[in-house]
């Protein structure tokens, strides 16, 4: 999504920078939509009133309207968005027995964030193109849901004080998915580590992140290191075995199955 930005620091006139979309595929869809806050909000209150328009069209079947809102698929992930499970398209929240659908997505420097909670015919949006989105996403919805929902949002991820001792053996290597390479490595010091590379067309997008890992249990991870805008303070890495045994690591909600 092109973005740009004036310089207002500057004694000269200021300058606009736009960013490039990405070259790949996923592009097209996401590269040409552009939405306003009240835009999603409207789309939120469509959802509530059954996909049935002001006007009384329906534009989407009633059908279609329960399988978004019914789980299809847990969520190995269960912290990256807070998510108990998928339905068509939304992910699905269990707030104490307060049921909940909503969206977040992603591009290079924004950031977006939906909660919808039917029984109190609530709706919260946030968009975001700078800093710090995870952070302000955390303290604003924890207040408003609680205010006008009555929902209590979990506590922010991360590992106990004295965290477990595990087996980091099973998941040293490498993984693999469109446009990245995670590989996991354990230095001589005992330490577990997680490097995560933007490859082939999107090797441009940024520089290498690398992150410490500290265990939560035998299969899930607290990377610190990730930056502000993609966790509250501890980003989860999940390993996980897909329905053909293939293994995986889930970064950001993303499989990126074992490649070697």
């Amino acid at each position: 999504m092109p973005a740009s930005h004036p310089d207002r620091t500057a004694r000269r006139p200021p300058t606009r920078r736009r960013s490039r979309p990405r070259p790949v595929r996923s592009a097209g869809p996401y590269g040409r939509v552009l939405i306003t806050a009240a835009d999603v909000a409207r789309f939120a209150q469509l959802h509530l009133a059954g996909a049935v328009a002001p006007d009384g069209t329906r534009l989407v079947s009633a059908d279609s309207v329960a399988a978004m809102q019914r789980r299809e698929v847990d969520v190995p992930d269960k912290w990256i968005v807070s998510a108990d499970g998928w339905g068509l398209g939304w992910t699905l929240y269990d707030w104490d027995g307060i049921a909940g659908y909503g969206h977040d997505g992603a591009a290079i420097g924004q950031y977006a964030y939906l909660r919808v909670v039917p029984q109190a015919e609530v709706a919260v949006v946030l968009l975001t193109n700078g800093g710090g989105a995870r952070q302000l996403y955390a303290a604003l919805f924890r207040e408003l849901l609680a205010e006008l929902a009555g929902v209590r949002m979990p506590e922010a991820f991360g590992p106990a004080a004295q965290p477990p001792t595990v087996d980091l053996t099973p998941h040293l290597g490498s993984y693999r998915r469109e446009g990245v390479v995670i590989t996991v490595s354990q230095p001589d010091d005992g330490t577990a580590r997680l490097r995560y590379e933007f490859v082939d067309g999107m090797k441009d997008f940024s520089p290498p992140l690398d992150m410490d890992l500290v265990p939560v249990s035998d299969t899930v991870f607290a990377a610190s290191g990730a930056g502000p805008s993609f966790s509250e303070d501890y980003m989860p890495v999940v390993f996980a075995t897909l329905t053909d045994g293939t293994a995986c690591v889930y970064v950001g909600m993303r499989a990126a199955p074992k490649v070697g």
